[in-house]
């Protein structure tokens, strides 16, 4: 499954902050985003759905298609542990995903009856869109950081 959402103002901002920053900086810094996204998935609302755990247990995170974390939350087993995508020079690639066949079906939340109050729908779009400014910001960090 693939998500998209309209991310012009943050590939902006961060064409100008990576183009003065060492590479190694900018991937640390997405490394750390990737992880506060994973995290943010299970931690806050709506959260990733738990009835069992093996969705919970199937987050993975990369950045430049390195595996970065493995989510320690529900039953361990079915996280991928390998991602392969083109990136083109000069482009810095985070993914965050969930590896289960019905991942994306509660995502979407179509027809569902979650058991967890906390937990529902777009538990991953949604913290991609209302945290995308703390995600840039961990990166421009570990970029400061680095200079």
């Amino acid at each position: 499954m693939e998500i998209s959402f309209n991310d012009e103002d943050f590939q902006r901002k961060m064409k100008n902050i990576v183009n003065n920053a060492m590479p190694e900086a900018v991937e640390k810094g997405l490394g750390v985003a990737v992880l506060q996204l994973l995290n943010d998935c299970v931690m806050e609302v709506p959260t990733v759905p738990i009835k069992e755990g093996w969705l919970r247990g199937s987050g993975s995170a990369f950045v430049q298609n390195k595996l970065v974390a493995i989510s320690k939350h529900g039953k361990p087993g079915k996280a991928n542990q390998d991602h392969s995508e083109h990136i083109s020079y000069g482009n810095y690639v985070g993914v965050v995903g969930f590896n289960v066949p019905y991942a994306s079906r509660l995502h979407e939340g179509i027809d569902m009856n979650f058991t967890d109050p906390s937990s529902g729908a777009k538990y991953l779009e949604s913290k991609l869109i209302r945290n995308k400014d703390t995600y840039f910001k961990i990166i421009a960090n570990r970029i400061k950081e680095s200079q």
